[in-house]
Formats: C-alpha cells, structure tokens, sequence
C-alpha cells in the first residue's frame, strides 16, 4: 500500500471515538510501533497491557482501557520524531490523525484551534509588546499586548490554552 493511500483511508481526523475501528495502514504502522517498544519495556504489567494493545490493533479495534495505552504510544512516537523517521512525512500525518481522534488528542486539537481563534483577533493591531516565560517544567507563557488588547497563552503538555484576554475600552 502506498504512503499516499494510506492517508486517504485515515479517518475524518475531527472526530472523537471511544471505540476506534483501524485501517490496514494504521494496524502496520502501530504493530510496528509496538514492536518497538516492547523490547524497552521492563515491567510485567506494562508489558502485558501493550501486549493486550497489539491484539486490539490486529483485530483492528481500539477501546476501553486499550484508548490509553494507544494514546500514550502514540504520544511516544509522534513526540519523538520517531514516526516521521522511521515512516515518513505522510504516515506520520496519518498517526497525528488518528491521535487526534482519541481524547486526550482532541482536548488538544480543540485548545490549538482556541488559541487560533483568539490570535486571529489581533489581526490588523499595533503590537506594543510579546513575552514569553517559563511557568515550571514544560509549562510556557506568551503574553501579547497590541494597541486594542492583551492575550496570554499557556501551553504544557495538553497544549495550549487561552489563559486571558483583556481588551481596552
């Protein structure tokens, strides 16, 4: 199967699915993954819920407790750089999409297309000021003033948010 079939048989990536049914390309493109990580992984339990997770892929349905532990190899992979190595641009396209399909994967898509929204506001403004601060570890603030306003965004690991907005009368 070509690299760009597979991307035509991703599913509609704004959807959110607590059972998930996988194309042929995701199922390789995972089992590959998985076999990857198992070598790396020392724990018994942990082994044995990504060993129930390869079953699920092969059978070709994720959910339950299975979103979980797709979720978080996902996040591994795509994280990483691990996927657009080892698979290329469009199969890692494909992967992003099906991680934005998951939960925690759509929390984040739908914080990125806020912050989109709140930024596309300031079009046509005066900037009088950007800063941007580390808040701990993996957590980041962005302050925008402009002639009109002030946005600050946060972002960390579930991606960024809008954390405020004040507009000048």
């Amino acid at each position: 199967m070509s690299q760009r079939t597979a991307i035509a048989d991703a599913p509609n990536p704004g959807e959110v699915k607590d059972q998930m049914e996988l194309s042929p390309a995701e199922r390789e493109l995972l089992l590959e993954e998985l076999a990857a990580l198992a070598g790396s992984i020392r724990d018994p339990a942990a082994r044995s819920r990504y060993a129930e997770l390869g079953d699920a892929v092969a059978d070709g349905q994720i959910g339950g407790e299975r979103m979980a532990e797709l979720e978080g190899l996902l996040e591994l992979s795509l994280g990483t750089g691990r996927a657009r190595r080892l698979h290329g641009p469009e199969n890692e396209r494909l992967l992003l999409r099906l991680y934005h399909q998951t939960p925690r994967g759509a929390v984040i898509r739908a914080r990125t297309e806020d912050a989109n929204r709140a930024l596309s506001a300031l079009a046509g403004q005066s900037l009088r000021g950007v800063s941007f601060s580390a808040l701990g570890p993996g957590v980041y603030r962005l302050e925008i003033s402009t002639d009109r306003c002030q946005l600050t965004l946060e972002t960390d690991r579930l991606g960024i948010t809008v954390d405020s907005l004040g507009v000048e009368l």
